[in-house]
């Protein structure tokens, strides 16, 4: 009996490690993509004549930043850059926007320049409360919205939903740009969005796929 019970829970470890989401599922399309958004939970905001109303940036900013990429699909979805059909895809911010709600804006407006380590970006996924179990997600975790050099900088970060295993992580950055403050950092977003579309989803499709 006791043989037949081992035998078992090694067949049912087995079949969970099997289970889990990879890299390599994505790129050869047996996984589905979920875009959770943007966490702004550690972001540092560089160049302190450029963010003067920090109530505006944790109220009304991040979650519009966040929805955009719901309501905008055809400017800031991934499915095209992934190549992926509409059942393997799908954005769902809205863990994202109540995470974000922890952020402290007022406190993490500096003129100086900042790093935020892998380590660091990594430690926020175990804090994440995601809706969605299966799949592959990707968030962008975001280290700076910099003023000084128009630019914001991510850490695209890939998740194995089911166990929130960071499966992948790269530091990320994209020229800001348009009309008004929010669209100044959405463009930003977009334009990570055209560089994964461009020039890393080749490259990483290649260290992927088996």
């Amino acid at each position: 009996m006791k043989k037949l019970l081992l035998l078992a829970f090694v067949l049912f470890s087995a079949g969970s490690v099997s289970a889990d989401n990879t890299m390599a599922d994505l790129f050869a399309g047996k996984t589905k993509l979920v875009f959770l958004g943007l966490d702004f939970t550690q972001a540092k905001y560089v160049g302190k004549i450029g963010f003067t109303d920090p109530a505006a940036i944790q109220n009304q900013h991040m979650v519009s930043w966040n929805n955009l990429i719901e309501m905008e699909p055809k400017k800031f979805s991934l499915q095209k850059a992934f190549n992926l059909k509409d059942d393997q895809y799908l954005s769902k911010v809205e863990d994202m926007v109540k995470f974000n709600k922890a952020a402290n804006v007022a406190d993490n407006i500096t003129d100086s320049e900042v790093t935020l380590t892998e380590d660091q970006a990594k430690k926020a996924v175990g804090k994440y409360s995601l809706s969605e179990k299966d799949g592959v997600g990707v968030v962008y975790i975001i280290e700076s919205l910099n003023k000084t050099s128009e630019k914001l900088t991510a850490y695209v970060t890939f998740i194995d939903l089911a166990t929130k295993k960071v499966l992948y992580i790269e530091k990320v950055e994209g020229k800001a740009g348009g009309f008004g403050f929010r669209n100044f950092w959405a463009g930003a977003v977009y334009k990570i969005n055209q560089e994964i579309d461009s020039k890393l989803y080749k490259k990483w499709s290649k260290s992927f796929k088996s």
